[in-house]
């Protein structure tokens, strides 16, 4: 089943009407909001809100400057990817980080977390150029935790 664009675009378009301060901060608030969407039982298997939750983290971390827009890149795909070998492996849920199951690999998720970078990055240039994202940052440092892969 493709991703409804104007569902996804709906959720953003919510989750954005937030108080926060700056493009950066707005955006960060808005990717917390989806994600505590995501983590509701029953709607982490939601593709629109997957595609909305991963657009609003890629652009956040590469307005921040926290993150690089190619590294970025690298991690939207590569996530999908991940989770693809995952559900070849037989175990799909492997990077579940609540009790709810992990969405499948998409391809329209995977377009919309690059749309999150292109936006995230034009972003940047327009609010926060006075910030240099390093070339590369470990999987520890942008997810503040340690992360080890089971392969």
């Amino acid at each position: 089943m493709a991703v409804i664009d104007s569902r996804v675009q709906e959720f953003i378009d919510q989750a954005m009407k937030n108080p926060g301060l700056g493009c950066c901060g707005k955006a960060g608030i808005a990717f917390r909001t989806l994600q505590k969407l995501r983590q509701q039982p029953g709607r982490s298997l939601d593709l629109e809100l997957a595609a909305a939750e991963h657009y609003m983290f890629a652009r956040w971390m590469v307005c921040e400057g926290r993150v690089g827009p190619t590294q970025m890149r690298v991690l939207v795909i590569g996530y999908d990817l991940k989770k693809l070998l995952d559900s070849v492996t037989g175990d799909p849920n492997r990077e579940a980080v609540t009790d709810n199951p992990v969405s499948p690999p998409d391809i329209g998720v995977v377009a919309w977390g690059l749309k999150g970078v292109s936006d995230g990055s034009a972003d940047h240039d327009r609010c926060n150029q006075a910030v240099s994202p390093p070339f590369w940052r470990s999987i520890e440092e942008i997810f503040g935790q340690s992360v080890q892969s089971p392969y």
